[in-house]
């Protein structure tokens, strides 16, 4: 069964980079970053977790910070224009994330691709 968190987050419809950037909350919650392929295709590449989803979701982007980490150099190669965004505002994003993650791998039978280099999701 979903979790009720993962449903929503999946029904919630997903905007362009320039379309959230600036509707985004700053709020604790859950987000996903999704890649609109060539072909039409929607990829989900990273589902993570934030008390400030505005801040967290621009500071993934921002050349120069934390380009040490493997999700924020793969997301910075993705073209703006591609990125999708979509966000879930709850209160306690910490006990979520892994509900979502476990979720979307039963669903699409594996985790998105940028969780995976914490090797917590295989």
């Amino acid at each position: 069964m979903l979790t009720r968190v993962c449903t929503r987050l999946r029904n919630k419809k997903s905007l362009t980079w320039t379309a959230a950037k600036k509707k985004i909350p700053k709020r604790p919650g859950i987000y996903e970053y999704i890649e609109r392929k060539r072909n039409g295709k929607n990829d989900t590449r990273y589902i993570g977790r934030s008390k400030n989803l505005d801040r967290r979701l621009h500071e993934h982007l921002q050349p120069g910070r934390r380009e040490r980490q493997y999700a924020n150099r793969k997301l910075q190669a993705i073209p703006l224009k591609n990125l999708r965004v979509k966000w879930f505002e709850t209160k306690r994003p910490k006990k979520y994330e892994g509900n979502v993650i476990s979720c979307y791998k039963k669903i699409f039978r594996d985790v998105p691709e940028f969780n995976r280099i914490r090797g917590t999701h295989k």
